[in-house]
C-alpha cells in the first residue's frame, strides 16, 4: 500500500517550486540545495504520495530507504496533476516564455511610490511572492506593478517552517535566479498585517465557551465598528462539515475548514469568533498560523474542569461516553490537550458568562 502524507499550503508552495526546479534538484533533498520535507510518520523504502490538505494527489516521491517520523523525505518527484500556480495563467511559474538578465525579488509588499528604490528599477521585472495569503495584496500589487508598466512574475513562497529567516531570504533569491533571472536584487520589505482578528474559544464540551462566544459576538458588534462573524462548533459541523466524523483527521480538517474560513473573514478586515472543542495542539498551532499571516489571533482557554462539564450535560453525552455508546469523545476516550500557549484562561464554573466576556474585550490585542 502507497504511504500518503497530507502537505500544508506552504508545503504545496515548497512542492510546486521543486517540481520547477526553482529549489535546486528535482528531489527532497536532506542537505543542500532542494525542497525539503519531514517525514510525519515512519515511511518505508518506495513511493510516497503527497497529497493537499482535501486529500488531492499531486505527486509521489519514490523514497530510496525508510526513513523515521521527523526525517527528511529523500527522493525524486513525480507530478500527478497540475497546481497551484500551473492552474493560473496569469500567476504562472514563468509566465512569460525567456528569462531575463536582471530581476527585482520584493520579499513583502510593494513600497510606496516615494521609494527611492522605484527610480532605479527601470525595465527589471518585478518577481512578486505568493504566500498562500494576502490575496488581496498580492492582486493589489500586480495590478499596481503593470499599472506602472513594469513587468511582473509571480512565485509561490519557499515554506518558511522550514528556514530560518535568513535561510528563506536565500531560498527565494536561489528560486528566483532559477526561473527568472541570471541576477536578482532584493527588495526587503515588510508584508503588513490588516486589522482582522480571529478569536479562538477552545474548551472542553458543555464548557460555557458557546454560551460566552454568542455573547462575545454581541458585545463586540455593539463596541467594534469591525464586522463580527459568530462560527459556533456545533453549526459548523451541520454545514461546512457535515460528512465528517470524530477521528483525528476528520476533527483537524473541521478546525482546519473553521480556520480557513475565519482567516478569511480576518483578511477583509472582519473579526471571526470560533467556538470549536479544538483539542489538538497541532490544529490550533495551525489556525494561529493562517490567521496571523492576515491580522491578529487570540486563543482563549476555557479551562471549566471535566468534572463541572460533565455534571452540567444536559445532552447526556458524558453519560454516553461513559457507558462506550459515543467512541472518540473528547475529555473521556479521546484526549483533550490543554493549551500552553493561550493568551487568556478563564473558568467558567467561576466567572459569568458576561464577566467572561468582559475579560476577553479587555484583552483583545490592540
Amino acid at each position: 500500500m502507497t504511504a500518503r502524507m497530507t502537505l500544508s499550503p506552504a508545503g504545496v508552495a515548497e512542492l510546486e517550486l521543486v517540481l520547477a526546479g526553482g529549489l535546486g534538484a528535482t528531489a527532497y533533498a536532506s542537505e543542500g540545495d532542494g525542497g525539503r520535507l519531514r517525514a510525519t510518520e515512519p515511511v518505508e523504502s518506495g513511493a510516497v504520495e503527497l497529497l493537499d490538505q482535501e486529500g488531492t494527489p499531486l505527486a509521489t516521491v519514490e523514497v530510496d530507504g525508510g526513513t523515521s517520523s521527523g526525517e527528511w523525505l529523500v527522493g525524486s518527484v513525480s507530478q500527478l496533476r497540475p497546481f497551484g500556480h500551473q492552474l493560473h495563467r496569469e500567476r504562472r511559474i514563468g509566465a512569460q516564455t525567456s528569462r531575463v538578465e536582471r530581476a527585482v525579488v520584493v520579499l513583502g509588499d510593494l513600497p510606496g511610490e516615494e521609494d527611492p528604490r522605484w527610480e532605479s528599477l527601470s525595465d527589471r521585472p518585478l518577481v512578486l511572492l505568493d504566500t498562500g495569503h494576502h490575496a488581496e495584496a498580492l492582486s493589489r500589487d500586480v495590478r499596481h506593478a503593470l499599472a506602472s508598466g513594469h513587468d511582473v512574475r509571480v512565485l509561490p513562497a519557499p515554506d518558511p517552517a522550514l528556514r530560518s529567516a535568513e535561510e528563506w531570504r536565500d531560498a527565494v533569491a536561489a528560486a528566483a535566479r532559477a526561473l527568472v533571472a541570471d541576477e536578482i536584487e532584493v527588495w526587503d520589505t515588510e508584508r503588513a498585517v490588516g486589522d482582522g482578528l480571529v478569536i479562538l474559544l477552545t474548551g472542553l464540551s458543555g464548557s460555557g465557551k458557546s454560551t460566552i462566544a454568542k455573547l462575545l459576538a454581541e458585545r463586540l458588534g455593539e463596541v467594534d465598528d469591525r464586522t463580527v462573524t459568530l462560527l459556533d462548533g456545533d453549526e459548523v459541523r451541520l454545514i461546512l462539515s457535515s460528512k465528517l466524523g470524530f477521528s483525528r483527521e476528520d476533527r483537524l480538517m473541521n478546525v482546519r475548514r473553521i480556520g480557513w474560513v475565519a482567516a478569511l473573514i480576518a483578511e477583509h478586515g472582519g473579526i471571526a469568533v470560533c467556538a470549536p472543542i479544538a483539542p489538538y495542539a497541532e490544529m490550533r498551532a495551525e489556525m494561529r498560523e493562517r490567521a496571523e499571516n492576515v491580522g491578529r489571533f487570540m486563543l482563549v482557554h476555557v479551562s471549566t474542569p471535566l468534572e463541572v462539564c460533565e455534571a452540567r450535560d444536559r445532552k447526556g453525552l458524558y453519560a454516553k461516553a461513559r457507558a462506550g455508546e459515543i467512541p472518540q469523545f473528547t475529555g473521556i476516550s479521546d484526549p483533550y490537550e490543554e493549551p500552553t500557549d493561550a493568551d487568556l484562561a478563564i473558568d467558567a464554573s467561576v466567572v459569568s458568562p458576561e464577566d467572561a466576556v468582559d475579560q476577553i474585550v479587555a484583552a483583545l490585542p490592540r
